[in-house]
């Protein structure tokens, strides 16, 4: 028996609101979404979208959060290259410590 099945196509979110705010759709049907589909859109209720905060962020807050990003970066740089500067004062090596038995490992 053949099975017929077709791939059921998911569109963005925004675009659907875009559909649903203006009630017009010829915005999606643009984009190549079917008119009955995007007929559906207006009469349809909107799901529930988990998304990322930063999304919501305006210009202003997005920049000051890169700010914070690189000043936290080049802090833990700094402390990565101390910590390995002082490995290498000490010759401190993995090669001489004694890895504890299987059953303290586990």
């Amino acid at each position: 028996m053949y099975k017929n099945t077709r791939k059921q196509r998911s569109y963005d979110h925004r675009l659907k609101e875009l559909v649903r705010s203006t009630g017009n759709i010829d915005f999606a049907i643009q984009r190549g979404v079917p008119r009955s589909t995007a007929r559906g859109w207006l009469t349809k209720n909107m799901s529930d979208v988990i998304t990322v905060d930063a999304l919501d962020m305006s210009l202003v807050e997005l920049q000051c959060e890169v700010v914070e990003l690189r000043r936290r970066n080049s802090r833990l740089i700094a402390l990565l290259r101390l910590i390995i500067t002082v490995m290498k004062v000490t010759h401190f090596t993995l090669s001489q410590i004694r890895l504890p038995q299987e059953a303290q490992k586990l």
